[in-house]
């Protein structure tokens, strides 16, 4: 699958098949993200890949959606290293989330390439997570991903997206 095909195909996943996923497609998926850019290269980023149940659990636990976390065979959990990263964007916001996000988009798009699903969740209680996972200070929880094989799927990943006309302006900002 070509780079657009996977973009174009990307979508939340709503519901996961039981179905186990082959190591390997997990640790390409991984991979990716390790490959994303980031400032000055310092990769602020870490994976905790869950496949055990009460983990899961846990885990499904501190997000609203914690059913769709508990169903997938595997859940990622992205981490962003603050002291890794000292600069800002703009000025006025920490780049290691930024960074960190865009290892995480990798890290999708890779899994559409596998024939895989995934979803991004952002809405959970940190502190569970890092109570679970026994994650140190200084390290965030960006995204809990589900991660597997698609169920039924809702429709295509174009509804509902804006025209480039009312997202692309070309020379200044018009609106």
């Amino acid at each position: 699958m070509d780079l657009y095909e996977a973009i174009r195909a990307s979508r939340p996943c709503s519901n996961f098949q039981s179905r186990p996923i082959p190591e390997e497609k997990v640790r390409a998926v991984v991979a990716a993200a390790r490959l994303a850019p980031s400032q000055s290269n310092l990769q602020p980023w870490r994976f905790v890949v869950v496949r055990d149940e009460e983990l899961k659990h846990q885990i499904a636990q501190a997000c609203p959606r914690g059913k769709l976390v508990s169903e997938a065979p595997v859940v990622i959990v992205a981490f962003a290293m603050e002291e890794d990263i000292p600069m800002t964007v703009g000025g006025y916001i920490s780049s290691y989330p930024l960074d960190t996000a865009v290892a995480v988009h990798q890290l999708r798009l890779a899994a559409v390439a596998e024939g895989l699903a995934t979803n991004w969740i952002v809405d959970f209680h940190e502190a569970k997570i890092r109570r679970a996972l026994q994650v140190p200070e200084g390290i965030h929880p960006i995204a809990v991903i589900p991660l597997g094989y698609a169920g039924e799927t809702n429709g295509s990943a174009a509804e509902g997206r804006k025209s480039p006309d009312e997202i692309i302006a070309y020379d200044r900002y018009p609106w």
